[in-house]
């Protein structure tokens, strides 16, 4: 039989407890804490600048909202590694450092995006701890608010003034269309919910990734120590 202090030494966990990595209470920060911080910051901020550059160019729809979503399944799966508040605000900070250098120049709009998301998402967790429920929740949220972002940072720009001319552009577009703004209304809810059923199917794949790589080192760990 192999001994917890080998199978610790190799995965930085054992596996017999009855709520995995979930239940175990946080500490300081160890250098293992750190790499994997910096790996899935890495991961992330590769990502913005590899398929975000190539999903702007192709102009595919939603293509801010799969970005998002791919990158909640980072920072989720890497925070469940990481027992400690912060870790993903840490994770942002390296994902929009690289998004800084890729471009060449500080631009605040895509570095301040990053931040803001890992922002929402830790204030999520911190809440909620984690779970299913806030692995669920955190990802909904954020492409949700993909949606009413623009609505909210071009109300701070420009004042009141701008949903004014929302409000007269949606009133054209349903005179053009022929319907009524309640429609439009209708609409804007399917588009919502798309974006819910994006962030769901995130927040699952987040929540079940890292247990898996966790069954997965606790079985090879337990096979190396029976050949041992």
């Amino acid at each position: 039989m192999i001994s917890e202090d080998h199978r610790k030494n190799q995965t930085g966990f054992t596996g017999n407890e009855n709520e995995s990595l979930m239940n175990q209470p946080e500490s300081t920060f160890t250098s293992r804490d750190m790499a994997i911080v910096a790996v899935f910051g890495a991961l992330w901020g590769l990502m913005e600048v590899t398929l975000g550059v190539t999903l702007k160019g192709l102009r595919i729809p939603m293509g801010g909202a799969l970005l998002t979503a791919i990158a909640a399944v980072i920072f989720l799966t890497g925070r469940y590694f990481v027992r400690h508040r912060g870790s993903i605000l840490m994770m942002g900070a390296v994902a929009a450092i690289l998004k800084i250098f890729s471009i060449g120049t500080v631009i605040a709009g895509p570095f301040l995006a990053i931040l803001l998301e890992a922002l929402f998402a830790e204030i999520f967790i911190s809440l909620l701890g984690v779970n299913r429920l806030s692995y669920l929740l955190t990802p909904v949220f954020l492409l949700i608010y993909t949606i009413i972002h623009p609505f909210i940072s071009q109300g701070l720009l420009f004042g009141d003034d701008i949903y004014t001319v929302y409000l007269l552009t949606f009133r054209k577009m349903a005179s053009v269309l022929h319907i009524g703004l309640e429609h439009l209304v209708w609409v804007a809810l399917i588009y919502a919910g798309v974006h819910a059923v994006l962030g769901l199917i995130s927040g699952w794949i987040a929540y079940a990734l890292p247990r898996k790589v966790e069954q997965e080192l606790i079985r090879s760990t337990d096979k190396s120590g029976i050949r041992s």
